[in-house]
């Protein structure tokens, strides 16, 4: 705000040396179908006329926008002011006001959907944004803290500036945000996420919206408050923000052991933007990146989300096998309705009936030994192995020797062991 504060601050001393010709006590409002299709005129000849609004001798030749106009009109593209000869005003002029009956500190959010109906255009096209301000003319602010100090009730406390390019982005760089150190994983997994708040003091960019490009924040629709950090003189706006929780969803890997080192970071309040009115032209898209505000990292540990086990080498899954299990698999995996195995690399294979698999035969439930184990080959057992490439690429390759089935298994217990054959016995039943 430093380089369009030294804009106007150039002209300041200047505005107040001459006094207009037509000076009256308020701005001339717009309230007529009348202005709808031509610019707003402001008869503004002093020294620092365009830019300077902050004064009563200068408000009485600048437009001021009715309520009757503003609700009348809805969304609507204004071309920007000009002076009484049709000299165009531009970046950094004042496009028109807004009295009090619009707009107030005390009731100034009242005021945000009529500005996000509002558009200024150049006639060459190009788009302006506009920028509401604030300065206590009026001086109803200091009449709430002070009583004896009289109010003006012509005055207008609050306007409307076209900005873009540089001091437009100056502006947005102003940004800043409540309680940033909170912005942790363990912060966020205790309270199931994050809001708080980004504020910008002194100034509104109309339709303005914040985005951010990763897919955890996400922002509510802006409120224009009273600045408590002035005391009620003036006004702020603030965004709240919502950070969702950005650890992965579960995965277990299998065949692997138990733990689970390092750590995995997560982006958040990344590559913050707003979106406005007149967003379309060069020289306000290109300069409303949102500046005061860095990135925040996310570490979350990997254990936080990944559960590596070894009892396992992988479970049977169409087409094959699984060694990697997330989502609905492992999900299912979890209800303990699977048929996992385990390659010990010494002879021997073994097999793992869930204790929650369905096997359609009742010889699983109610035999041992081999009458249980043709059960559970008859009951769907053997078509899922018989399916698997993997399992009878294990008993093909002359390292296994023998064949264990156990069943109970669940997720974290390999169950008991049922029954036992030779390799070449359970090829030739899946063969047969």
């Amino acid at each position: 705000m430093k380089k369009l504060t030294k804009v106007i601050a150039a002209v300041s001393a200047a505005a107040m040396l001459a006094v207009p010709a037509n000076m009256s006590a308020f701005a001339y409002r717009v309230d007529t179908g009348k202005s709808f299709s031509n610019p707003l005129i402001n008869y503004d000849f002093s020294a620092g006329r365009g830019q300077r609004w902050e004064y009563e001798s200068v408000q009485g030749d600048l437009p001021a926008l009715t309520r009757t106009i503003l609700e009348a009109k809805g969304k609507y593209t204004y071309y920007a002011t000009t002076d009484t000869r049709c000299n165009e005003y531009g970046n950094c002029d004042i496009f028109a006001l807004l009295p009090l009956d619009v707009a107030t500190s005390e009731t100034i959010n009242n005021a945000r959907p009529y500005i996000d109906n509002l558009s200024v255009k150049s006639k060459t096209g190009d788009y302006y944004a506009l920028s509401l301000e604030y300065s206590d003319v009026s001086r109803t602010d200091s009449h709430r803290r002070r009583p004896s100090i009289q109010v003006n009730p012509n005055a207008c406390d609050y306007g409307l500036r076209m900005l873009e390019g540089p001091y437009l982005q100056d502006i947005l760089n102003h940004f800043y945000i409540d309680t940033p150190e909170n912005i942790n994983y363990d912060y966020i997994k205790s309270h199931n996420g994050y809001t708080g708040n980004i504020y910008l003091d002194d100034h509104y960019i109309a339709g303005m919206r914040l985005s951010s490009s990763d897919p955890y924040t996400t922002f509510d629709e802006p409120v224009l408050e009273e600045n408590p950090k002035t005391y009620g003189k003036g006004f702020r706006t603030r965004i709240t923000f919502h950070i969702s929780d950005p650890t992965p969803a579960q995965v277990w890997n299998l065949g692997v052991p138990s733990y689970v080192p390092g750590s995995t970071n997560f982006d958040v309040l990344k590559d913050l933007k707003i979106t406005c009115n007149g967003d379309t032209s060069y020289y306000v898209k290109n300069y409303i990146g949102v500046g005061g505000i860095s990135k925040k990292t996310i570490t979350v540990p990997n254990k936080a989300f990944t559960y590596n086990t070894p009892n396992y080498t992988g479970i049977v899954l169409s087409p094959d096998v699984r060694q990697t299990l997330t989502g609905a698999e492992l999900t299912t995996f979890k209800s303990n309705n699977f048929i996992g195995y385990r390659d010990n690399r010494n002879t021997t294979l073994n097999i793992y009936v869930g204790k929650n698999m369905p096997i359609n035969d009742s010889r699983w439930s109610t035999k041992t030994g081999s009458e249980k184990f043709a059960g559970f080959l008859n009951g769907g057992g053997k078509a899922k192995l018989k399916n698997s490439a993997t399992i009878k690429n294990l008993l093909r390759n002359g390292n296994v020797k023998t064949v264990y089935f156990f069943d109970n298994a669940t997720a974290y217990t390999l169950g008991a062991e049922f029954y036992h054959c030779s390799a070449n016995d359970l090829l030739n039943i899946l063969n047969g």
